[in-house]
């Protein structure tokens, strides 16, 4: 088996604000121009939940606390180029605002309840962060 056969690590963040669910709208492929958390790849000497703080910093300006995790994502079919993600549960620290930046077209706030269409799987991923209703 040589290194291309194997998955990678990401990480997704489901930040819960007062306001709602922080979704970006991603501004390349796979899944251009649909609403996601934001998420990115785990380095090779960062933990998880270091990632998720750093790629939410850097994709919507929020400094971030993972409160939980929420699961392990693995369907082969997830993601197109075969990342498995962890998700956790996020809170912002502070009083930001989150901003589009890296790799986001635009970002918005919705209801945990009710959001738009999401790519990859992150319909499933926000059912599993807020639980039933």
């Amino acid at each position: 088996m040589n290194r291309s056969d194997l998955r990678a690590l990401a990480t997704d963040a489901v930040v819960l604000t007062g306001e709602g669910v922080v979704l970006l709208e991603r501004d390349h492929p796979p899944h251009e121009g649909e609403w996601v958390f934001p998420g990115g790849m785990v380095e090779r000497d960062e933990r998880a939940r270091t990632a998720c703080v750093r790629e939410t910093c850097e994709e919507v300006g929020l400094d971030v606390r993972p409160v939980s995790p929420v699961g392990l994502y693995d369907d082969p079919g997830r993601d197109s180029r075969g990342n498995v993600s962890a998700a956790y549960l996020c809170v912002p620290r502070g009083d930001g605002e989150p901003t589009a930046r890296e790799e986001a077209r635009r970002v918005d706030t919705f209801d945990p309840e009710d959001p738009p269409t999401m790519g990859f799987d992150h319909a499933t991923i926000l059912a599993d962060a807020i639980g039933p209703s």
